[in-house]
């Protein structure tokens, strides 16, 4: 069983791989700041065609700087290069006012590298805000890695705030902030926000995230793999569903191996921080092998021992997504089981999946 650790998203990501990213979707509605580079500034990300401006207009005050020359070749993008601190006051907030304002539903991406950009080698710690709902708390324990935070929110005004907040002696600071619309029928939950826990693409043959232009959304995935398990793909293209995971996430799946294991089930689990912790689940299935006549492909879901989904017949190069339509809640840990029922012929896959924890 996999044990997801490390994992919460504050994504601490080191950028040694590459990521791919090839334009083609709209990005109509995406707003992309580049928090610390001069007024009027703008770019073309070099990685997903994205435009990308100056924050001026978004905050008030703030300091521009530009990370130490030693952490540059850490930056996996330009937007990484430049951080906006707030020296002054406790909390300062950029304003974002999408276009389809209170009506929508949106992923928001805050992203920061340290990078020494004050040269104090202090690493900073302070909370994040969305509106007047905490988010998370920003902490730095290496100055060359780069965090995001991510979350779904479905505001009740037309601006959403994005605060920075100052709970210690150290400074506030950002690199980028990215807002993306959702379809408003998909990540459904009884919450307004959903902080990002895990998103996971499972059996990537190239080891590297993937991101806006194969994801429509822009929504990053992060390669992973379980023990005792083998990758199964496609060369073909995948159907996406309403959630369009992109083929290029879906062509891959684990299942298990049976020349390491008899265990005919994928499995993953977590700790959660506090029993009051209330989570959401998406899984994504395809399949991606062409079955002969005589096989079958049929399972269970499980969430700790409760059958939650199934029997499960993946579609032959289509998308289909099993998700929690209310919050789990009330244990220390939670596990996942897919297994393999006792007509199937074939064990589980798992292409990808995504789990949220409420605000």
């Amino acid at each position: 069983m996999e044990m997801l650790k490390g994992f919460l998203f504050a994504w601490l990501i080191a950028f040694s791989l590459a990521t791919i990213a090839v334009a083609q979707n709209d990005p109509s509605g995406f707003i992309n700041i580049d928090c610390g580079i001069p007024a009027g500034s703008n770019y073309t990300d070099i990685i997903t065609e994205l435009p990308y401006t100056s924050d001026v207009g978004y905050v008030s005050g703030g300091v521009d700087s530009k990370i130490s020359s030693i952490y540059e070749p850490n930056s996996p993008q330009r937007q990484f290069l430049t951080v906006k601190s707030f020296p002054l006051g406790t909390k300062n907030c950029y304003t974002l006012t999408p276009n389809e304002g209170k009506f929508g539903k949106y992923l928001i991406r805050a992203s920061f590298l340290y990078g020494d950009y004050d040269g104090n080698a202090q690493l900073p710690n302070f909370d994040l805000y969305i509106g007047g709902d905490y988010w998370d708390t920003v902490t730095i324990s290496n100055a060359s890695t780069v965090i995001m935070k991510e979350i779904i929110h479905t505001p009740s005004t037309d601006s959403i705030s994005v605060c920075l907040v100052k709970i210690d002696t150290t400074t506030p600071f950002i690199s980028a902030l990215e807002l993306r619309p959702l379809n408003t029928t998909i990540y459904p939950t009884l919450s307004k926000s959903l902080k990002l826990f895990v998103r996971l693409n499972l059996g990537s043959l190239t080891n590297q995230y993937i991101r806006y232009g194969y994801d429509a959304y822009d929504r990053v995935w992060l390669p992973y793999y379980f023990e005792k398990m083998i990758i199964v793909n496609t060369t073909q293209e995948v159907l996406e569903n309403s959630y369009r995971v992109p083929s290029a996430v879906m062509s891959t799946a684990l299942t298990p191996d049976p020349l390491t294991t008899t265990d005919n089930s994928v499995s993953f689990n977590w700790i959660a921080d506090s029993t009051r912790d209330r989570y959401y689940i998406y899984l994504h299935f395809a399949e991606v092998v062409e079955l002969l006549v005589t096989q079958t492909r049929q399972f269970n879901i499980y969430i700790n021992d409760n059958l939650f989904y199934g029997p499960m017949y993946p579609i032959y190069l289509s998308t289909a997504t099993v998700y929690t339509v209310s919050p789990i809640y009330g244990a220390d840990q939670y596990t996942v089981v897919i297994n393999k029922t006792a007509t199937s012929t074939l064990p589980p896959l798992l292409n990808a999946f995504e789990i949220y924890k409420e605000i």
